[in-house]
């Protein structure tokens, strides 16, 4: 077992008081039989259209499988020089193992970068060695069925979905090798032969169903919506507007949909900096969702998911789109979204931005900083995938009165271990101990708080906090702007 420590002594998972329940759950045995559950429900698989997605039978015979899993990661080779780099260039020096939130949780050496980059590495050296290399030529019947006996679709199932898709061995590797990418890759090729997660695919169907994750209809999100404006102006003795559904809006706001559900001080923060800065704005009841589970799935989930926030802006005629608390979705919007919007001249920026921003040109004014001691974890995909490093650090220093730096942090931050789909209760064995070394280097820090604009980050990090019994507490950014904006205690505002 590689160790991972701060001081060269004790191990992190020692440094936990539930180390002995890590021991029982993985040490011997690794972390193959925490397994992700697979959909099985066709009504529910049919209501996201993975039929039309599909290019085998979900009870295709299991050698028709392998042949089409195969042939799959030799036709990704040819298609696109980035993964055939992935396959080509590994040379297992080991920089990456460590580096990984599930290796750091498990120590299972397959549940690492390198071990389950493997899993399909194999496939594709052994098929490429028997083509003579030539990928471009497809592979004869014999050739596959020879190649048929590295292929075990139970085990590379349950390893890429132990994969959070953080991409914190990209940061490392000298090769520059990005497992994060290898996985959408192959999960892209088990959504081809109707395999997807339970979880992930539910959570998609909310999007089609309602437009967000949780399933909130717009009567329910208005009467939260309406109980949330009365409290904010209990507390803050001011007159505070919401509006869902406006016919015509300067900017819409995109939160996420756990903001109407549990959230709620996350929620208030982004309603008041709207309000401070005397924004025509609006929500949108089929848009209050800023996850994007396709960028865990496939392109075509990504795509349909991505156009429904296009559709809510051209709904609400508006002129600047604002992106609520996320990670992961902020990437996928950044890079598939915003651009679309841009060349239709609507402009697109993040909470965190426009908080920056607005605090930096004094448009927005601070009643009191929260007293109180914050370190901030940089959520992998603002980090490596999204360009978000310094403005939450801004608006954090602006709103309260100790900012202390991690070790681990920006593009080097360590992941909350439940990204990628993971958060799920079937992972849970998994998802509190890859959750463990970011909120042990939190810890280190002495900070009161602990901090980060992901709705992921806020299911899963009070879930890992409480399991190792963790002195330290869990908020979003706006959570502490809206403190401050009305010097509010930041505990009570939820």
């Amino acid at each position: 077992m590689r160790r991972a420590s701060y001081d060269g002594k004790r191990d992190i998972l020692e440094e936990s008081p539930k180390y002995v329940e890590w021991r029982k759950e993985f040490e011997g045995r690794g972390s193959i039989h925490v397994r992700i559950k697979e959909e099985t429900d066709d009504e529910t698989l049919k209501s996201i259209g993975m039929p039309s997605i599909q290019k085998i039978g979900r009870n295709a015979p299991l050698q028709e499988k392998k042949k089409f899993f195969a042939s799959s990661i030799m036709r990704a080779a040819e298609e696109n020089r980035a993964f055939k780099h992935h396959m080509d260039a590994c040379t297992h020096c080991g920089l990456c193992i460590d580096k990984c939130p599930e290796y750091l949780g498990t120590r299972d050496p397959v549940n690492s970068p390198v071990g389950r980059g493997d899993l399909v590495r194999s496939i594709y050296r052994r098929l490429n060695k028997l083509s003579n290399g030539l990928l471009g030529k497809e592979a004869d019947e014999e050739t596959l069925l020879r190649a048929m006996e590295d292929v075990d679709l139970d085990k590379i199932w349950t390893y890429y979905y132990q994969c959070t898709e953080c991409r914190r061995c990209s940061v490392y590797c000298p090769m520059g090798i990005d497992q994060g990418e290898v996985t959408r890759t192959v999960r892209q090729i088990f959504v081809e032969m109707g395999m997807i997660p339970e979880f992930n695919a539910r959570t998609i169907r909310g999007i089609y169903e309602t437009g967000n994750n949780m399933y909130i209809k717009k009567e329910a999100a208005q009467n939260v919506l309406d109980f949330v404006i009365d409290e904010m102006r209990e507390e803050t003795g001011k007159e505070v507007r919401g509006v869902m559904d406006a016919e015509k809006a300067d900017v819409l706001l995109l939160p996420s949909s756990t903001d109407f559900f549990s959230n709620i001080g996350t929620l208030k923060g982004e309603i008041a900096i709207m309000n401070e800065l005397g924004l025509n704005w609006t929500f949108d009841s089929r848009a209050l969702e800023v996850a994007n589970f396709g960028l865990f799935e496939d392109e075509a989930h990504l795509r349909y998911i991505g156009d429904n926030y296009i559709n809510a802006a051209l709904r609400r005629k508006a002129k600047l789109v604002v992106f609520g608390e996320c990670g992961h979705g902020w990437r996928a919007f950044k890079n598939y979204v915003a651009p679309r919007l841009e060349a239709m001249g609507i402009d697109a920026i993040s909470i965190t931005q426009l908080t920056a921003w607005a605090l930096k040109k004094g448009r927005l004014r601070v009643d009191k900083k929260v007293d109180a001691v914050v370190t901030y974890h940089d959520p992998c995909n603002l980090a490596r995938a999204g360009d978000l490093l310094e403005e939450p650090r801004l608006v954090l220093k602006g709103v309260v009165k100790e900012f202390r730096e991690r070790v681990h942090n920006r593009e080097k931050t360590l992941c909350c271990g439940a990204g990628g789909g993971l958060l799920t209760d079937e992972l849970m064995p998994l998802r509190v101990w890859a959750g463990w070394p970011s909120v042990y280097d939190s810890l280190k820090t002495g900070a009161q708080y602990m901090i980060a604009p992901c709705s992921i980050d806020k299911a899963q990090f009070p879930v890992v906090i409480n399991y190792h019994k963790a002195p330290i507490k869990f908020k979003g950014v706006s959570d502490f702007v809206y403190a401050a904006l009305y010097g509010l205690d930041v505990d009570k505002i939820a």
